[in-house]
């Protein structure tokens, strides 16, 4: 599989992603623009983002568009920066994947993120080195959080509440002083941006989530939350310290937004119960492909209230239409403020079936394609989700089984009427799935 993948732009640097092609995607994206665009460029706190920050923007400036420099910024502010001044955009991310990966995110005025088919018209160009020339310019935004910091407040309002959040050492910590402007007792984690993002090597629930659990219970506060490096998802933790299931999060944001008549949009890995929610309410339910940019598209194309998905990523389209890991946690908090409820008496309210998530190392990108064509022609007449297969085992339960875009591994998400059942699903469709990767891998 190509570094230029269905959302983004993926590689392990100095390997797939080098500085040498960081420039090549520059000059790629100022031909496509025609080199008469402004792009806005800003990057997370991996050790490579800054060399290859600099090689895009040198790409970038070679075909004569011009560069507006955010620095290390959060990934929804760099958005809400494009969004706003209605400009292109460029940020430098690998999300959640390990420390070695790294990536490009690329997006419009409009707020969306490149389609499949733009991030592919990048790849041609790449691959042709037909690039313009010209002589753009670079100026450093001096403070590219401003006109953030006042949308949230003005849209959100003063909060009140005691919360922890986990930046684990990424671009997130940047929205600090905002979040206490705000009105927010704010307990901190990994607050300092740190380019070994404090060893940790995945963002996965159950793992690095265990000292933001542990510090939640400690320090008894309303709610908890772990920002990915680039703060576009939010994982959130109960008082009590157990993890939040996110379908159960889409149901509490549903439950408030719903107030007014509109569209939710849901992926196929959430929980079914989240359908019966929106009827009840009186919404009206449109389902969508997994993926940011595919996400991002349909809430602007039927200009839903809100959009939701089982890796936490949230999209609030009555303010803007990508996804927000601070603004989830200020929306969350002005919940709680309005109802004067907990979290906890909001979380019984939720009424759905267990679902998890694993993911499964199967080497290589190769193998997790040819994966995905085994379980097609195992379950012809499963769902087809784009890039994998939904199978429905009976009314309330079914088994996601997909690639992901984003490391060599398989996506194994599943639903069940108990945690008891659910474990029999995983454990037996993740045994297909490495009984499958022995044969094609010859062992």
């Amino acid at each position: 599989m190509s570094i230029f993948r269905a959302y983004d732009i993926r590689g392990i640097y100095g390997k797939d992603l080098t500085d040498e092609i960081a420039l090549k995607i520059g000059k790629a994206l100022g031909t496509f623009l025609k080199g008469r665009k402004t792009v806005a460029v800003g990057y997370d706190t991996r050790p490579s983002s800054p060399s290859l920050t600099k090689n895009i923007i040198s790409g970038l400036i070679s075909t004569g568009c011009n560069v507006i420099f955010l620095g290390i910024i959060p990934n929804p502010a760099a958005y809400f920066y494009a969004w706003k001044k209605k400009t292109f955009g460029c940020y430098i991310t690998a999300s959640h994947a390990p420390i070695k990966w790294n990536g490009v995110k690329l997006f419009k005025p409009n707020g969306l993120s490149f389609s499949d088919k733009e991030i592919k018209i990048i790849e041609k160009i790449v691959e042709s080195e037909r690039f313009l020339k010209g002589k753009g310019k670079v100026r450093k935004e001096k403070n590219p959080l401003k006109d953030y910091s006042k949308f949230l407040k003005d849209k959100i309002g003063k909060v009140k509440g005691k919360i922890l959040i986990d930046f684990l050492g990424g671009a997130g910590s940047k929205a600090i002083p905002i979040l206490r402007d705000m009105g927010l007792n704010l307990i901190t984690l990994h607050e300092k941006p740190d380019a070994s993002l404090y060893g940790f090597h995945k963002f996965e629930a159950g793992n690095i989530l265990n000292f933001a659990i542990k510090n939640v219970k400690k320090e008894k506060v309303d709610f908890g939350v772990a920002l990915d490096c680039d703060a576009d998802r939010s994982f959130f933790i109960d008082p009590k310290g157990d993890l939040i299931d996110p379908s159960i999060m889409c149901a509490i944001f549903i439950e408030d937004l719903l107030k007014r008549k509109g569209k939710i949009v849901l992926t196929h890995d959430c929980a079914s119960g989240l359908e019966k929610l929106v009827k009840k309410k009186n919404g009206k339910l449109v389902w969508s492909r997994i993926g940011h940019n595919f996400i991002e598209k349909k809430v602007w194309e039927e200009r839903a209230l809100f959009a939701g998905e089982e890796s936490s990523h949230f999209y609030f389209n009555i303010f803007y239409p990508f996804s927000d890991g601070i603004l989830s946690t200020l929306y969350l908090c002005k919940i709680l403020n309005k109802t004067g409820k907990t979290l906890e008496e909001l979380i019984k309210k939720v009424k759905l079936n267990p679902v998890k998530k694993i993911y499964i190392n199967v080497v290589n990108d190769e193998n997790k394609v040819k994966l995905i064509e085994k379980f097609r022609e195992k379950f012809p007449k499963a769902i087809d989700v784009g890039d994998g297969v939904k199978v429905k085992l009976n009314k309330s339960e079914w088994v996601l089984i997909r690639l992901s875009q984003t490391l060599p591994e398989i996506n194994l998400c599943a639903e069940a009427r108990n945690e008891k059942r659910l474990r029999e699903i995983v454990k037996k469709y993740s045994e297909i799935v490495r009984k499958y990767l022995k044969i094609i891998r010859g062992k």
